[in-house]
């Protein structure tokens, strides 16, 4: 059966990172819907000899997700297309963000092991990046992936797995945009559980000097440096049998809206700055 789609992009968009540090103006900006449509972005590309990049969030520090060629965005295709409950596993579209998908895996008493600093971050790319958060009982998220497919540029649709083409699915799992478009990926997932977080001052010599401490002291610690001074903010986070309050959305890794987009921005870019 020949499926003819016809997909058009979009000139003159101005792509920037959400640090707003790199930033590019691909010739075609693509929003795609559907598989059959990203088919067609490639062969286009590929006919005319244009590079293709996909992004998600733009959340990268790095201009990764820069050209001037092809951009594929894929938040069009975002739906939670699995939940097995007895295995304990999600598999998602690409292009949903960790932040939707946590209140979808909360309805379901499931939660994912590890999150990395931000949750407004699309799913293929968080694995494609090798985003982490922090604490030494828990990998990057890449290796809470267990499956994935993959549609190459000529157009080939690979499953990959720990058994099923073992070797690309290692690589893909860190793909960094070179394999082609993830379009579903498979997580492992945990049940739900609470967090208890203690925060309290201290310097930066004393967290370096007794970082191994630190870090058995706690499941998820981190610390928070000010920088051109001594003054570390230090984080401990641990998993707890108590409740926080009821009718809140499942935690994210973000603090707050505030500190994400009224604080977090203009912090970063000042930092960024001096």
């Amino acid at each position: 059966l020949l499926v003819l789609v016809q997909v058009h992009g979009q000139g003159g968009v101005k792509f920037q990172n959400w640090a707003k540090t790199y930033g590019s103006s691909p010739e075609l900006y693509f929003q795609p819907t559907s598989v059959e449509e990203i088919r067609e972005i490639l062969d286009m590309a590929r006919q005319r000899d244009k590079r293709v990049k996909v992004v998600g969030g733009g959340h990268s520090p790095s201009d990764i997700a820069c050209t001037d060629d092809f951009m594929i965005q894929m938040g069009k295709m975002n739906r939670v297309l699995k939940v097995d409950k007895e295995k304990q596993q999600v598999t998602v579209e690409g292009g949903i963000f960790l932040s939707d998908l946590n209140v979808e895996l909360s309805k379901h008493g499931l939660a994912l092991a590890n999150l990395g600093a931000v949750s407004e971050v699309a799913a293929a790319g968080v694995i494609g990046t090798g985003t982490h958060n922090t604490g030494i009982k828990h990998g990057i998220l890449p290796t809470q992936v267990v499956a994935l497919t993959l549609l190459t540029a000529s157009g080939e649709i690979l499953e990959c797995s720990e058994s099923i083409n073992a070797d690309i699915f290692q690589a893909a799992r860190l793909h960094l945009g070179c394999l082609g478009v993830v379009l579903t990926v498979t997580f492992q997932c945990v049940p739900q559980f609470h967090l208890h977080e203690v925060a309290f001052p201290s310097t930066l010599t004393e967290v370096l000097d007794h970082l191994e401490d630190h870090l058995k002291r706690s499941q998820y610690f981190r610390f928070l440096w000010f920088p051109h001074s001594e003054n570390v903010s230090v984080i401990y986070q641990d998993p707890t049998n108590k409740a926080g309050p009821t009718g809140l959305h499942p935690a994210s890794s973000s603090a707050s809206w505030l500190w994400d987009y009224a604080v977090g921005y203009y912090l970063l870019e000042f930092l960024l700055w001096i």
